[in-house]
């Protein structure tokens, strides 16, 4: 028992034992909530009237990467929506959609669509990016 607990090497590797499932529970967690799903209902774009100006087609609710990378599995959907605002579309199956608006550069921003699936008690439990460039902003992956 000393070779283990007597080294700094030992109490290292009990502290890395001791936090392994918070961070694979995490990681799980976050992966969750950045599925990239393109096919999951999302609905669609289209400008209203020919003539209509690319710059009206697409409209999102203006939210930093900060707040979406707020979301939690198990979070209230009273909390997400204090977050991310009232949802674009309430789906059949009670999920929501969010069209989101996000910084893309210090200039520019992108329109995302992220739908929020519930469980039984109306807590969150996945979500969806319908482009896999929204889903590497909020990963940190981008930007």
């Amino acid at each position: 028992m000393t070779k283990w607990f007597g080294t700094r090497a030992g109490l290292l590797k009990l502290a890395v034992l001791a936090f392994v499932p918070f961070g694979l529970s995490a990681a799980y967690a976050s992966d969750q909530l950045n599925q990239i799903d393109p096919r999951a209902g999302f609905t669609s774009v289209s400008k209203a009237y020919h003539d209509m100006d690319a710059h009206y087609i697409r409209s999102g609710t203006p939210r930093e990467l900060t707040q979406v990378r707020g979301i939690a599995v198990g979070q209230s959907q009273a909390a997400l929506q204090a977050v991310l605002g009232r949802p674009a579309h309430r789906n059949s199956d009670g999920s929501f959609e969010f069209h989101l608006s996000l910084p893309l550069t210090r200039r520019d921003r992108v329109v995302c669509q992220y739908r929020v699936f519930f469980d039984g008690a109306r807590k969150v439990s996945r979500a969806v990016w319908r482009r896999p460039q929204c889903a590497d902003l909020v990963a940190g992956k981008q930007n």
